[in-house]
């Protein structure tokens, strides 16, 4: 078997999104592995990764991984090479790594995976030191590996398109599924309590470029009983001020109970919205592939998103876009969904059955381009 290793570093919650994506990933290593791969997962979080795998898939403590001591900071850059990671790519024999920054010595073909270029379509929302280390990274890429791991097509066209010289390194676009257990979603049909009928719903976390305002906006030209509910972390670590900003527009413009925050909620919680609401919005004005859009399509949810190319390459049935900076555009969208509610109802169990039908498709896809990736990496000149 090939031996692969997949960091995964876990500071906080602020990107519930980065971590959904790997407990994905292992979820379909784990049903899709005719013993090709081992893999083993080098984390500071091994509590969160609490899935029962089969024996294939190894969960290690990695608190090495954390160290950040002057004489590894000067080890690293000496080497040139993350040492860290160097010691459990030697520890455990590792033939491939993914998902992690290729060192110049003493590792394992490395595969780099950037999720998206938001900071060359926006980087008014990035520090000139995230911007210079994001670029630094791809550059790396450039020299060290000629690989380089996407999660769209989109992100593709923006690699070659921001990045001409780098002509020479090979992409490698692999769509996630999200990790859904369609059997258990019957027990979480009930709608939570304290939750309006026929709702809209925003699993969207606080970041500038996830575009709350928008809804806000829209929401000021319907009619009050149309509401709205959201969950995600409510902070954002490059803009602090941003919730408190969206909180003040939300008393000013007077829809207090009609745009309601919920946080951060559990994983059931989660579901049992998504399943009972009228339709989810993503107002985004960027994206890498989106998990809130992937897991509402899994449930043949109504979408009303944001006219970005991401979003019109993850291409739900009977989506409806408007463009990010129109609230109008958004409000025409939630009036006549509002407006014909039942005729959705019935349209959403017939995209459910679709839906159910694909899921299972997705998900094998998903497995099937990871390991020909590995495979790929294994003969890749690092």
């Amino acid at each position: 078997m090939i031996r692969v290793g997949i960091p995964v570093v876990i500071h906080d919650n602020a990107w519930m999104g980065g971590l959904n994506y790997f407990l994905s990933l292992l979820s379909v290593i784990n049903e899709y592995n005719e013993r090709e791969l081992e893999v083993f997962v080098l984390t500071n979080r091994s509590d969160i990764f609490n899935n029962i795998y089969r024996k294939h898939i190894k969960i290690i403590q990695a608190d090495f991984l954390l160290n950040r001591s002057e004489r590894v900071r000067n080890l690293c850059r000496h080497f040139e090479t993350d040492i860290r990671l160097a010691y459990y790519s030697k520890i455990y024999k590792l033939d491939v790594i993914t998902h992690a920054l290729p060192g110049k010595r003493f590792t394992a073909n490395t595969l780099y995976w950037m999720p998206d270029f938001q900071h060359c379509h926006l980087p008014q929302l990035f520090s000139d030191i995230e911007i210079e280390n994001r670029n630094k990274n791809i550059e790396l890429v450039g020299n060290r590996c000629s690989n380089i791991l996407l999660s769209s097509h989109a992100a593709e066209s923006d690699f070659r398109k921001f990045y001409p010289h780098l002509g020479h390194v090979k992409s490698h676009v692999m769509n996630f599924t999200p990790n859904i257990e369609i059997e258990s979603i019957k027990k979480h049909k009930n709608k939570p309590n304290n939750i309006s009928e026929n709702f809209y719903y925003v699993p969207n976390q606080f970041w500038v470029h996830k575009n709350h305002d928008v809804i806000i906006d829209a929401l000021s030209l319907l009619p009050p009983e149309i509401k709205v509910y959201c969950t995600g972390n409510t902070s954002d670590i490059r803009n602090p001020e941003h919730f408190k900003n969206i909180e003040r527009k939300i008393i000013n413009s007077g829809l207090k109970d009609r745009f309601v925050v919920l946080g951060l909620v559990d994983r059931n919680e989660m579901i049992s919205l998504l399943l009972n609401c009228l339709a989810v919005i993503n107002p985004s004005y960027f994206e890498g592939w989106s998990s809130t859009v992937e897991e509402a399509k899994c449930l043949g949810k109504k979408l009303i998103l944001s006219d970005i190319p991401v979003h019109r390459e993850q291409a739900p049935i009977d989506a409806l876009y408007f463009p990010a900076e129109d609230p109008i555009s958004l409000a025409n969208h939630l009036q006549n969904v509002w407006q014909n509610r039942d005729e959705e109802k019935q349209r959403e169990k017939a995209r459910y059955i679709e839906s159910i039908k694909q899921y299972q498709l997705s998900r094998e896809i998903f497995a099937k381009k990871y390991k020909s990736i590995v495979h790929a990496m294994l003969t890749a000149k690092n």
